[in-house]
């Protein structure tokens, strides 16, 4: 998923290529200085020395900024990526993974703010290392040939505990993302746990503590044997020292001046060794991340949409008339069997209606109105508006006709839409319909976002949805938070008014005593519309309409 661009790479080796070539050239003098085959009385070569250590650490500033600007970029915009893209997700996929998943990618993608430092060292690592070992040879082939032989053997063994253990990390990060699952369910079940003491119980010790011993048992594991095998390098230096120092002139293949040339080439090029072992490590993490960011791509389907994102320039669509032609939605449980089926549905939805939806929990009401709003597509029919067949792309041009309060509300923080609250008057007489003008300051959007009561934020909401000004107003089970008095209000006074001012209402209600408001009431049961009748005032629709 996250990939270096050529021009980083080209950036990285003009870095990388004159940096190495500086600290190859400061390892030579001190070897051949400790040699004896340079002369340290010779100033020239003390200015040199001293001048490619200030190159190499100036060289080092520059490319750091430079380093720095290119990791935080990666992070940065790939978070606003993930954001941008979840956002094009349909909601039955938010639905089905929940938002620890979310959670949990953009805790992945901080793992790779790491990949540029790690790819610098590696590629530093790997070209000092290649000229330190080709400066051995010169030296003594045969020796050289056994010092590769024993480094190869050392990190052969760290590499492979290395990659033996991507199955474990990959594990501790399912277990973060269930530890997600409570957390959620702690913040949004709060009184709910509050209110039910063996409730919470259950949900420390039979899932959360179990959860948290376990990811704390495996990630002191893990921990434990990268701090171990880190080890490896230390020690194995401690060897290959050893046989340079007793083994190779033992057998023959060094003499005194060669085998100080060895020890200080190999406690040269122990930093590299070093950082390829010790890297290693955030190597794995990054396959292990990395799969984990593809799989959440392909679950919520969020690769590249080919579609143009709408300009600003678009215009709300006009709407005359809706219609559902054998519509039908299907649920699937995880064996892939269809657990609930909506339609077919056939109807047609006119232009300044009052429509209310009713019908028992599980009848498909909440179903439908996913699919009125598009936020669910059909599997089967198609919606159509004013004759044409509803868009399904970046912007849904019905969409752009409906405006929705739905049963879960959410005042968002900060105002994400094109009007403004300040100096608005049509807002500061929504305050005053609403009964909230002496409750929220006007022209203040920290007094409008806050928390209120239930509903008070579904009045808050329902404020904003008619300051969008569209045609269809969309209301799931809005009155059922009101007070007696404020819910009369809303059928006899709200409801009518909207009305007047040309919208089409489309409530979900369970207030029968208010049946009379509406121009039609559609009842659905175990997911079709088994009643779509014309309401006549004089109906005593209370008494009869159940029947």
């Amino acid at each position: 998923m996250l990939k270096l661009k050529t021009k980083n790479i080209f950036y990285l080796l003009l870095y990388a290529l004159p940096n190495t070539l500086l600290s190859f050239g400061i390892i030579y003098i001190i070897n051949n200085v400790l040699s004896g085959k340079m002369n340290v009385m010779n100033s020239h070569f003390g200015i040199v020395f001293f001048s490619m250590i200030v190159y190499t650490y100036l060289l080092n500033i520059v490319f750091q900024k430079r380093l720095n600007k290119f990791s935080f970029d990666l992070l940065y915009e790939n978070e606003k990526k993930v954001f941008s893209q979840i956002l094009k997700a349909p909601l039955i996929k938010l639905e089905k993974f929940g938002s620890q998943r979310f959670f949990t990618a953009v805790e992945d993608l901080r793992t790779f703010s790491l990949l540029p430092y790690t790819v610098t060292h590696t590629v530093n690592s790997v070209l000092m290392l290649i000229l330190c070992l080709a400066y051995m040879f010169t030296i003594s082939f045969i020796s050289a040939f056994i010092v590769i032989c024993l480094i190869v053997v050392v990190a052969g063994s760290y590499f492979f505990v290395m990659n033996s253990m991507s199955k474990q990390v990959d594990k501790l990060r399912s277990y973060n993302e269930d530890y997600y699952k409570y957390v959620d369910d702690v913040m949004n079940g709060f009184k709910e746990l509050k209110m039910n003491f063996f409730r919470r119980e259950k949900l420390m010790n039979n899932f959360l503590n179990p959860n948290r011993d376990q990811a704390k048992e495996l990630d002191f594991k893990i921990n434990y044997i990268f701090l171990s095998i880190n080890l490896i390098s230390q020690y194995g230096l401690y060897v290959l020292i050893g046989v340079i120092l007793f083994v190779l002139p033992a057998i023959g293949l060094l003499n005194h001046e060669e085998m100080i040339s060895y020890v200080v080439i190999l406690l040269f090029i122990s930093g590299p060794i070093n950082n390829l072992i010790n890297l290693q490590q955030m190597y794995t993490r990054f396959v292990v991340a990395n799969k984990r960011i593809v799989k959440f791509l392909e679950d919520f389907k969020i690769a590249a949409n080919n579609t143009a994102a709408p300009s600003k320039e678009m215009t709300g669509t006009t709407f005359e008339k809706l219609e559902f032609k054998d519509v039908v939605y299907n649920y699937k449980n995880e064996s892939e069997d269809y657990s609930f089926t909506l339609g077919p549905i056939n109807l047609e939805i006119n232009k300044g209606e009052t429509i209310f939806i009713v019908g028992g929990n599980g009848s498909g009401k909440s179903t439908f109105i996913n699919l009125l709003t598009h936020l669910y597509e059909p599997m089967d029919g198609e919606i159509l508006l004013n004759g044409e067949k509803a868009t399904v792309n970046e912007r849904s041009n019905l969409q752009d006709c409906i405006s929705a309060v739905f049963t879960n509300n959410h005042i968002f923080s900060n105002n994400y839409d094109d009007y403004t609250i300040q100096g608005n008057k049509q807002y500061s007489q929504l305050l005053k319909l609403m009964k909230l003008d002496k409750i929220i300051l006007n022209d203040n959007e920290e007094s409008v976002r806050r928390n209120f009561s239930k509903g008070q934020s579904k009045r808050v909401s329902l404020i904003f949805s008619l300051l969008e000004s569209k045609s269809i107003l969309v209301l799931d089970e809005w009155a059922a938070d009101q007070d007696p008095h404020f819910r009369k209000f809303f059928y006899e006074e709200l409801v009518p008014k909207f009305k007047a001012e040309g919208k089409t209402i489309i409530a979900v209600t369970h207030d029968d005593a208010y049946f009379n408001q509406a121009d039609r009431i559609i009842k659905f049961d175990t997911g079709k519309i088994v009643n779509d009748i014309q309401v006549k005032k004089e109906e005593n629709l209370e008494e009869n309409f159940w029947v």
